[in-house]
């Protein structure tokens, strides 16, 4: 009877620590979230990064996974750290389109996320190529994410037209106008 007990035990006892491991990292995800929205970008990259695990441990559900990449992603831009910003999003937007599929709005607000960084870096061309993608997903977008999708539209627009991609700089002017025009 003891020796059952014993290997149900060394059986069992992994599983708990993963379970462990998995409620850290979602409490580490929820101060992530708290330190983004108050503002504490330096303390919110931080626990962020910690909320992904370690790269040597698999305990995130790959929606999980997308997510957490995502914000951390999305708070690195924040500060400024485009590069790691850009890897952190394209391994997220590789994620959420197995899971969700191409057009669906986690990937289009990876998208969008994606031409903000793409932008910081001032790689305005290869932006507007992800903005392309993104424009028949921003329906299916928050008030708010139109919002900011229909400034950044704009401002690519006014880059574009410095270039010899002036039509793609008035279908996004045009798309901007229609993106505030539907508030």
């Amino acid at each position: 009877m003891k020796i059952g007990t014993s290997i149900t035990l060394l059986l069992v006892l992994p599983l708990i620590a993963c379970d462990d491991r998995a409620h850290r990292l979602a409490e580490l995800a929820a101060g992530c979230e708290l330190a983004e929205r108050v503002g504490d970008l330096h303390g919110a990259e931080d626990v962020c990064q910690r909320a992904l695990g370690n790269a040597d441990e698999d305990v995130l559900d790959p929606q999980v996974k997308s997510e957490r990449l995502y914000t951390l992603g999305r708070v690195k831009r924040q500060r400024g750290k485009y590069s790691q910003a850009d890897e952190l999003l394209r391994q997220s937007l590789a994620i959420e389109e197995r899971l969700s599929g191409p057009d669906s709005p986690a990937v289009g607000r990876r998208l969008f996320e994606l031409s903000l960084i793409l932008a910081g870096r001032g790689q305005w061309q290869e932006g507007a190529g992800v903005l392309e993608r993104t424009i028949p997903l921003a329906s299916q977008l928050t008030e708010k994410e139109q919002a900011a999708m229909a400034n950044i539209l704009a401002r690519y627009s006014v880059q574009l037209r410095k270039t010899p991609y002036r039509g793609q700089a008035a279908r996004f002017a045009a798309a901007a106008t229609e993106l505030k025009s539907s508030k």
